[in-house]
């Protein structure tokens, strides 16, 4: 079912007068360039995390004499390495985007501009995707499988849900310190911006389209 009343109003503002994108150029650009900081700081980070958890493992199971904790220290340092790899190879690609951005000539122009608009949107769906459950499922594999290895395999069940639990905290913790900045920008900006007897009205668009149905909200 179509709203029709949603429908009305978008063909009032239609009528109002011309409608332009809102682009705050520092506000974009700002908003790269944190999302690049926050990208390098979250990799130097967690690198530096895994790095150094998966050498202190392996160290300790050298040192201890307790076959229980050298195959628990096995265990982690392989978790360990596992997280390195993919913060190294699935890095948030904020860094990449502020570079287009910058070497852009003319960031005010309005080619510039819709650019700029499609680099944020770009990474604002990336960090949609990186928030959903979906990108638990490798750590839910990983400390599953570690989880099983020293629950089953060497007959602890409680020493191997306290690993997989731990595991899986920290797997959530390396999800939710991922940059946000592109979704907190669109989040902020209107749509599109009204212009008329000389004041400015910020315009929101929520768009939902199903198979019976497809509808328009107009925020102002």
């Amino acid at each position: 079912m179509i709203h029709l009343y949603r429908l009305v109003s978008v063909f009032t503002l239609l009528l109002l007068g011309p409608i332009a994108h809102a682009q705050d150029t520092a506000g974009a650009a700002s908003a790269l360039r944190g999302g690049a900081d926050q990208a390098r700081y979250w990799q130097w980070g967690w690198s530096a995390f895994y790095g150094g958890s998966s050498a202190y493992s392996l160290v300790h199971a050298r040192d201890t004499d307790d076959p229980e904790e050298r195959y628990d220290d096995y265990i982690n340092a392989t978790k360990a390495a596992l997280g390195l790899a993919g913060t190294l190879l699935f890095a948030p690609s904020h860094g990449d985007a502020y570079r287009q951005y910058q070497a852009m000539d003319d960031k005010a122009s309005p080619e510039a501009r819709a650019a700029t608009r499609i680099l944020i949107a770009g990474l604002a769906e990336e960090e949609a995707r990186q928030r959903r459950w979906q990108s638990r499922l490798g750590g839910l594999i990983v400390n599953g499988l570690a989880g099983l290895a020293i629950g089953v395999e060497d007959d602890r069940p409680g020493d191997g849900w306290v690993n997989f639990a731990t595991g899986m905290l920290t797997t959530e913790l390396n999800v939710r310190t991922r940059p946000d900045t592109a979704t907190h920008f669109l989040e902020r900006q209107p749509d599109f911006r009204l212009n008329g007897n000389g004041a400015v009205l910020p315009i929101y668009v929520d768009w939902a389209v199903g198979p019976m149905f497809a509808s328009v909200e107009i925020r102002y």
